[in-house]
């Protein structure tokens, strides 16, 4: 072999080393990059707390089962009262709750179902291979008698409850995004009606849901075409029987079904974030009133304006109110506010706090829907409350409550220094077991209708033809036997 031919040997080795090496870096570095693309991908799919599958993989999940075309469920489930466990513990204790659930579902579930969180407290289950509903009744069942069993964070027994909501492909639907809303339709359903079980979607309640929407869309289209009105009602002082109160009611009048009470309207009203817009609405007619009857000559007497707990707990409220007030020329004590929802008992402070800034503004608190429990009288003590408003139908003869439960609450308010209203009085029987039972004010259709606004002056002006008849209803209720 000649020295050319050696060279190129040489060169034809060299050559030869450098592709393989060439391959073996590109093998190598192929290899990292799929190996980083599989991490980036599980952590694109994976719950960074718990280690369970996240929403995306649950979505991925949905398409494939789908594409199979076979029956499966889709269950989810919403954790009640976990913010109070965040509130009360700390988030520490919260995500350890949320790690020994998941931990939970990977013992207890089947291997045909399949837990993901979904982001919060909420959690989907993933069911295959189902046949009959009987099939998850009973996987569902074992899993409400393993959650009896209290779950221990940090040295704390805590009872886990939770709303679950199940649809089934394909009877329920046969597309993702209707199956989803199905299943979380069918839980909120359970929320509202009892917690701590599961249910499933049904026909009925596909059509109530779509009713729901229907009078949402409804609901916008009247408050742009400005469909909403206000009535007062008037309440009586027992003992004071010539001062006049009034409370303002919002009604919907709607143009085919008439004049709709609020209570028909309010729940969709509040999941649709209008009850705020409402409560301005109801704020500004009754200022606009207020100011009308002052031009009559009317200057006597209050009206309650009910707002509502999303409304009355943010920042600005306050200032929003005296606003409107100012604008009007408002006297303070003139309008009453009523807080219409249950005061939530861990927010005590927080209510404090807006209480406290209403009165400086010369407003009166009534706390409207109170729950008849002596320990939230007890942290109601502290509260800048004026009045505690009670349903009639607390009175009522055939109400699961103790009569002797009322007249202890009654009593106990009195001794807080809060004044009762009670309202709803429709019938003579509640009218004198209200007034025997120690009410300050009484209110309902029995003594008043409802009137439209424009028509208060004439009332206001012939209101002392009232009184010797209201005096005479009040002596002869006290003098009723029980």
């Amino acid at each position: 072999m000649n020295e050319g031919s050696v060279t190129l040997l040489v060169d034809l080795i060299e050559i030869g080393i450098c592709v393989l090496a060439g391959f073996i870096i590109y093998f190598l570095l192929d290899r990292k990059n799929r190996r980083q693309s599989n991490i980036v991908k599980k952590q694109a799919y994976t719950d960074q707390l718990t280690g369970r599958g996240n929403r995306y993989l649950f979505l991925s999940i949905l398409d494939k089962l789908i594409a199979k075309k076979k029956k499966f469920a889709v269950c989810f489930m919403d954790l009640d009262g976990f913010k109070h466990i965040n509130d009360s513990m700390g988030h520490d204790a919260g995500d350890e709750l949320l790690i020994a659930l998941a931990n939970t579902f990977d013992e207890k579930l089947p291997s045909n179902a399949t837990a993901y969180r979904l982001g919060g407290d909420e959690f989907a289950i993933v069911v295959e291979g189902v046949k009959t509903t009987e099939d998850i009744t009973h996987l569902l069942d074992e899993l409400k008698n393993t959650f009896k069993t209290p779950f221990i964070i940090e040295n704390t027994s805590i009872s886990l409850e939770y709303s679950l909501g199940i649809a089934i492909y394909p009877e329920d639907a046969d597309n993702r995004q209707d199956l989803i809303m199905y299943a979380d339709d069918a839980m909120y359903y359970i929320k509202e009606h009892g917690k701590n079980d599961y249910y499933f979607h049904n026909k009925a309640l596909k059509a109530k849901m779509e009713n729901q929407t229907k009078t949402q869309m409804a609901l916008k289209e009247a408050y742009a075409n400005d469909q909403f009105g206000i009535s007062l009602q008037p309440r009586i002082d027992v003992k004071e029987t010539d001062k006049i109160c009034f409370e303002a009611l919002l009604y919907w009048n709607h143009p085919t079904l008439g004049k709709l009470p609020s209570s028909y309207f309010i729940k969709q009203a509040d999941d649709m974030a209008l009850t705020i817009k409402l409560d301005n609405y109801v704020l500004e007619r009754v200022c606009k009133g207020i100011k009308m009857l002052r031009e009559k000559g009317i200057t006597d007497g209050k009206i309650a304006v009910n707002i509502s707990n999303k409304h009355a707990t943010k920042k600005d409220f306050v200032n929003k109110l005296c606003d409107i007030l100012k604008e009007y020329d408002i006297q303070p004590g003139v309008v009453q506010i009523e807080i219409t929802d249950t005061i939530e008992l861990d927010k005590i402070e927080d209510y404090k706090i807006m209480f406290e800034k209403l009165k400086e503004h010369g407003a009166e608190i009534i706390v409207n829907n109170f729950e008849i429990k002596y320990e939230a009288i007890k942290l109601f003590s502290g509260l800048s409350i004026d009045e505690i408003k009670l349903s009639a139908d607390y009175l009522d003869e055939n109400t699961n409550i103790n009569p002797k439960i009322l007249v202890d609450v009654i009593k106990l308010c009195k001794e807080l220094n809060y004044k009762v209203v009670i309202n709803s009085i429709d019938n003579e029987m509640k009218l004198n077991s209200a007034i025997r039972n120690g009410a300050d004010k009484i209110q309902g259709d029995f003594l008043f209708k409802k009137m439209d606004l424009d028509l208060v002056s004439d009332f206001v002006s012939e209101y002392s033809s009232f009184i010797y008849k209201i005096n005479n209803i009040i002596l002869t209720a006290k003098n009723t036997k029980k």
